[in-house]
């Protein structure tokens, strides 16, 4: 069986950095559009994204598929993509953009190192844990240095809008690191797939596979309130964009990277998405971070580099 070549190991890092600077301008695009459900934003975003590759990369997605063993992977990638999508735009609604993104991206590193511990008995390197740890402590000091008050836009959030959208961002966290580890598992050889997978026909396949009950998700909402578009003339570009670029061309990418390494490290590489994030939110969106939060950003910096140096084998 063929699979498509990988990346080398720099190449896969540029592309995962390169994924994460287009998922960092999903909150700065979704916040020109306030008044729609973030459920549509994130149920069309993924749901015509993941049309859009799956669709054109159909002969992969056909091997992917049929291949002993794949099924229950690919379905619980899918379930927690879709899962994903649909509630990181309520969280980053209810928290804030730099908040939103800081929470689920931080914390899905986390959640794929204990993934990978409990369900492959693979405990993590020391400088593994040490990078998380660092990018984690610079998260929750850009938590820490991020005003809950009024935005840049007039939008206030009380505290219990903000705990619930801080719960739903960890939910997200959770689901896009099952996301990226059952993608990640596909692509690594196993005795049903000696060579692995293709990294492009794993992640168009999970994407077609969770676009499909988002398409449906999508059209149920617009029938319920057909005329919720009609006075936001920015809604189909900006919904547009965010299929296209954070989501087809974003996850082509994120294929790259778990190409070459374990989604675990995957994880902490797309740490640089909230980073992106924060930025956009602060300069864009008008959120203000405090200069404690620009410190904890530095540090998830340094989490990063270290990250870099790291070589765990397999």
């Amino acid at each position: 069986m063929k699979t498509t070549p990988h990346a080398s190991y720099g190449g896969g890092v540029v592309a995962l950095l390169l994924a994460c600077t287009f998922w960092g301008t999903t909150g700065m695009a979704a916040s020109f559009i306030p008044e729609i459900n973030p459920v549509i934003i994130g149920a069309s975003t993924m749901g015509i994204g993941g049309l859009i590759l799956g669709l054109t990369a159909l002969p992969g997605v056909w091997m992917v598929w049929h291949n002993i063993g794949a099924k229950s992977l690919v379905i619980a990638g899918a379930c927690g993509l879709a899962l994903y999508s649909t509630v990181f735009y309520i969280g980053m609604s209810w928290a804030g953009v730099a908040l939103g993104n800081v929470i689920a991206l931080g914390s899905a590193p986390l959640f794929a190192g204990l993934i990978e511990w409990v369900v492959d008995k693979q405990r993590p390197t020391a400088m593994w844990l040490g990078a998380t740890a660092i990018t984690v402590v610079g998260g929750v000091l850009l938590v820490s240095g991020r005003n809950f008050g009024e935005d840049g836009r007039g939008v206030v959030r009380d505290s219990a809008m903000v705990v619930a959208g801080i719960v739903l961002a960890l939910l997200a966290g959770f689901a896009y690191a099952l996301y990226t580890y059952m993608a990640n598992k596909l692509m690594k050889p196993h005795a049903d797939r000696p060579q692995g997978l293709g990294h492009r026909p794993v992640i168009s396949t999970i994407q077609l596979v969770s676009a499909l009950p988002l398409i449906v998700l999508l059209v149920a909402l617009v029938i319920v309130n057909p005329g919720q578009f009609s006075n936001v003339p920015l809604a189909i570009p900006v919904m547009a964009y965010l299929a296209i670029f954070p989501t087809a061309v974003g996850h082509l990418l994120l294929a790259v990277g778990l190409g070459v390494m374990p989604a675990s490290r995957a994880a902490v590489y797309t740490l640089f998405e909230p980073v992106v994030a924060v930025i956009l939110a602060v300069i864009v969106v008008g959120e203000v971070i405090t200069p404690l939060g620009w410190i904890g950003l530095l540090i998830v910096l340094a989490g990063l580099a270290l990250l870099s140096q790291e070589k765990r084998s397999r």
